[in-house]
């Protein structure tokens, strides 16, 4: 597979995503971590675990939108990308909850840090994507606008099947992970 048809895939992917937003469901959340895990992978041509998942939130989701590396916690704390891997994909990829999993908690990551929502509900109470979030229940968290956060997903792609263009390594490192590791919904 080279990465034109590659780029292709995962483009109609988040913009399926960003159309499953109108009805305000939770999966997309779930289905938008584990893309950026995935996404991680390939631009790594392997698994590197959670080094690599947070490498990727530093080295392309921030470049498409710099508070996923800029973000502040009330705490002082500057660790989104930390938490979005404890979180995001040890939480609700491997647990369906915003609460990590046993080894999501240690080192670093926090009940709640991440708090969901969808645009509409937002808008109405003044709410932007990556705003701090507080509440009785909540006392540090950074808020995840699900349209935002997929269409940063979706420029993340971009961004990777552009750079691949000019970079003979992260081209072969796409090729190779699709190689072994075929995305869902067939055609691979």
């Amino acid at each position: 597979m080279n990465t034109d048809t590659a780029k292709n895939y995962f483009s109609a992917r988040a913009g399926e995503l960003l159309k499953s937003c109108s009805d305000g469901n939770a999966w997309v959340f779930l289905c938008g971590s584990a893309m950026l895990d995935y996404l991680a992978k390939i631009v790594n041509g392997s698994d590197l675990k959670r080094d690599g998942y947070k490498r990727f939130i530093k080295d392309y989701l921030a470049l498409v939108r710099p508070g996923y590396r800029d973000f502040k916690y009330r705490n002082g704390n500057q660790d989104l990308p930390e938490q979005m891997y404890h979180v995001l994909r040890c939480g609700i990829v491997h647990s369906f909850s915003l609460i990590p999993d046993s080894t999501g908690v240690n080192p670093v990551g926090r009940d709640r840090s991440i708090v969901l929502c969808h645009r509409l509900q937002c808008t109405e109470k003044g709410w932007q994507h990556l705003m701090t979030y507080t509440t009785e229940k909540i006392s540090d968290g950074a808020l995840f606008v699900a349209e935002d956060f997929i269409e940063d997903i979706g420029r993340a792609i971009e961004l990777i099947f552009d750079r691949a263009q000019k970079n003979p390594t992260l081209s072969r490192n796409i090729e190779n992970w699709l190689a072994q590791h075929p995305p869902v919904l067939g055609g691979f």
